[in-house]
C-alpha cells in the first residue's frame, strides 16, 4: 500500500482556499504487523552469515463509536435555529484534517474505496423523526453494548464490522434504527460517498475569537438530501462502517425491515418557507408604491406626528435611545446607522478650525449637541467607537498599530536626544574655539577634546534618588531627604513609618 500523505498543504494566500478530494493518513485505523530482518554478513569464523528477525504487532486506533465535541468546528444549518436553509445542504466541518478517511468503510478491505469516508449525513424531516409523528422512520438513540451493535436482533440489519469483531458487553455505544425501505431512499450510493466528503486548507491570518486551528486545515461532510421547508429537520450523523453492501442501490437478502447505524451526532434546525429570491425583492422595489425611503425610517406615531422636531429626526432616519453619560446621566440622544433614506452632512462638537471632520481623538470629539433642543447627536461617535472595538478586534492589525505607536514614539526619543547632544556640543565648541563656522566634522571632533566632559550628561541615579526626586515629590521635607541620605535610609519604610504616625 503506498498513499500519498499530506501533512501540511502549503502556504494559502489571504482569501484563497486550496481543496482535497480526500486526505489519507500514513496508516488507516487497523491491525498490523511491523517485519524486521537483519543479516550481519563477513563475520570471522562464524560460518553461515548470522539472521535476526523480529515481529511487533500494533494496533493504530481512532474515533469509531465516539466523536469528541471538540473534533467538531462548525455546524451547517446551526443547530435550533431557524432561517432560509431550504436550498441549502447539512454540512458539518471537523478540526481533524483527514477524520472522515481514517477509517475504511469496509473493515475487511482497508486498502480498497481509499477515497470513500466511513461517515455522513442524513438529513431528516420532522414528520419522519418525531415520536409523535405516525409515519416515524427512525427510533429514539439508545446506548447499548458493541455486541449488541452486532447482533441487534431479528429483523435489524447490523453494520459488518469485520470477522475478528464480535463486540462485548463493557463498551457502550449510542445506536439508531431506521426502516430499512426509507434509509435505502435517503441514503447515498456507495460511489456518491466520495463526493460528500472533501478536506481544506484556508488562511487564518488575523482571524480572532474562531477558535480556528492554526494551520488551517479542515475536513467536511454534506448532506445529500435538502431540507424540508416549513418545517424541522434533522441533520443525522452516522457511521457508514460496514454498510458498504447496505447503500441505495444495494440488494439486500434476508428479511431485514430495520437497519442498525452508529448514532454520531445530530442537530435540528427550523427551515421557513421563504418563497422570494433575493433578486425577485429588489426589483419590487422599483415597482409604483413599493421602496422609497420609508422603508429605513421609523414608523411614525401619533404622538411623534405632533413634535416636529421628532418629526423630522425619524424622517432622516434616526432613533431616539436612552444612553448612560460619562458623568452617570441618564439622558436621551439621537442615533441613526450607516444607511439613512437622506443625505447627511458630517459634522461634530469641534468647531470646523479644530478638526470638525475629524480625525477625532476620542469619540467625545464626533459628538454633535443641539442647544435648542438639548439632544446629543451619537451617531458618529457611537461610528468611532465601534470602529476602534473592530481594529483592535484583529490581532495582527492592533499588533501592528502598537509596534507603529513603539517606533514614533522611539524616534521621537531619540530626535530629542539628537538635538540635545548636537546643541551641548555646538556650545561646547562655539565656548572653546570662537565665532567661526559650525559644522557637522568639528561638532563631532569636539567629542574627542576635553571640553568632552563639559557636556551636562544624564547622570543614572539610584532607587533612593528616584524615589526622593522623581517618585515621591512633595511627600518629604528637605531636612527628612537630608536623613533619608546621611543615614542610608529605605524612603519606603520612612514613609510607611510616616503615614503610620
Amino acid at each position: 500500500m503506498s498513499n500519498s500523505i499530506i501533512t501540511n498543504p502549503g502556504t494559502v494566500g489571504a482569501g484563497d482556499i486550496q481543496f482535497f478530494d480526500s486526505i489519507q493518513p500514513p496508516l488507516k485505523t487497523d491491525d498490523y504487523t511491523l517485519k524486521a530482518k537483519q543479516t550481519i554478513e563477513n563475520v570471522v569464523d562464524s560460518g553461515d552469515d548470522p539472521k535476526y528477525e523480529a515481529i511487533k504487532k500494533l494496533t493504530i486506533d481512532g474515533p469509531r463509536f465516539v466523536l469528541k465535541p471538540s473534533s467538531i468546528h462548525s455546524l451547517f444549518p446551526p443547530a435550533n435555529q431557524e432561517g432560509n436553509y431550504a436550498n441549502f445542504l447539512p454540512n458539518i466541518v471537523f478540526s481533524d484534517f483527514s477524520l472522515p478517511w481514517s477509517r475504511a468503510i469496509d473493515p475487511d478491505q482497508t486498502t480498497e474505496n481509499e477515497d470513500t469516508p466511513w461517515m455522513g449525513l442524513l438529513t431528516l424531516y420532522e414528520a419522519e423523526y418525531k415520536e409523535t409523528s405516525s409515519t416515524r422512520k427512525i427510533s429514539t438513540p439508545q446506548t447499548v453494548s458493541t455486541s449488541e451493535l452486532v447482533n441487534p436482533g431479528e429483523g435489524i440489519l447490523p453494520p459488518n464490522l469485520g470477522a475478528g469483531f464480535t463486540g462485548n458487553e463493557d463498551d457502550k455505544v449510542t445506536v439508531v434504527d431506521i426502516d430499512l425501505k426509507y434509509f435505502q431512499a435517503i441514503a447515498p450510493k456507495l460511489e456518491e460517498l466520495r463526493y460528500l466528503s472533501h478536506a481544506r486548507a484556508v488562511n487564518t491570518d488575523g482571524k480572532v475569537i474562531l477558535n480556528m486551528d492554526a494551520d488551517g486545515c479542515f475536513s467536511l461532510c454534506i448532506g445529500n438530501r435538502v431540507p424540508g421547508a416549513g418545517q424541522k429537520n434533522m441533520a443525522l450523523l452516522v457511521s457508514f462502517e460496514g454498510h458498504q453492501d447496505h447503500l441505495n442501490g444495494a440488494t439486500i437478502t434476508g428479511n431485514y425491515t430495520k437497519i442498525r447505524l452508529v448514532h454520531l451526532g445530530s442537530w435540528e434546525f427550523t427551515a421557513t418557507v421563504f418563497d422570494k429570491e433575493f433578486l425577485n425583492m429588489m426589483e419590487a422595489l422599483c415597482l409604483p408604491g413599493n421602496g422609497g425611503s420609508s422603508l429605513i425610517q421609523m414608523s411614525i406615531n401619533q404622538a411623534t406626528e405632533q413634535n416636529a422636531t421628532a418629526k423630522e429626526a425619524l424622517k432622516i432616519g434616526y432613533v431616539a435611545l436612552q444612553n448612560q453619560m460619562r458623568v452617570g446621566e441618564n439622558a436621551t440622544s439621537w442615533y441613526r446607522g450607516p444607511l439613512v433614506p437622506s443625505p447627511t452632512k458630517r459634522e461634530s462638537s469641534q468647531p470646523q478650525s479644530n478638526g470638525n471632520y475629524g480625525p477625532y481623538i476620542y469619540s467625545d470629539h464626533a459628538m454633535h449637541y443641539d442647544p435648542e433642543t438639548g439632544i446629543f447627536n451619537h451617531a458618529y461617535s457611537a461610528a468611532w467607537q465601534i470602529g476602534r472595538l473592530l481594529a483592535l478586534s484583529d490581532a495582527s492589525f492592533a499588533q501592528g498599530i502598537f509596534n507603529w505607536r513603539a517606533d514614533y514614539l522611539k524616534s521621537i526619543v531619540n530626535q530629542a536626544k539628537q538635538k540635545k547632544t548636537l546643541a551641548a556640543a555646538a556650545s561646547i565648541q562655539v565656548a572653546d574655539i570662537g565665532p567661526s563656522p559650525l559644522n557637522l566634522h568639528s561638532a563631532t571632533r569636539s567629542f574627542f577634546t576635553d571640553a568632552f566632559k563639559k557636556v551636562d550628561w544624564d547622570k543614572l541615579k539610584t532607587r533612593k534618588q528616584k524615589m526622593l526626586i522623581d517618585r515621591f515629590p512633595g511627600i518629604f521635607t528637605d531636612e527628612e531627604k537630608k536623613t533619608i541620605e546621611e543615614n542610608d535610609e529605605d524612603p519606603l519604610l520612612t514613609l510607611h513609618q510616616k503615614i503610620k504616625q
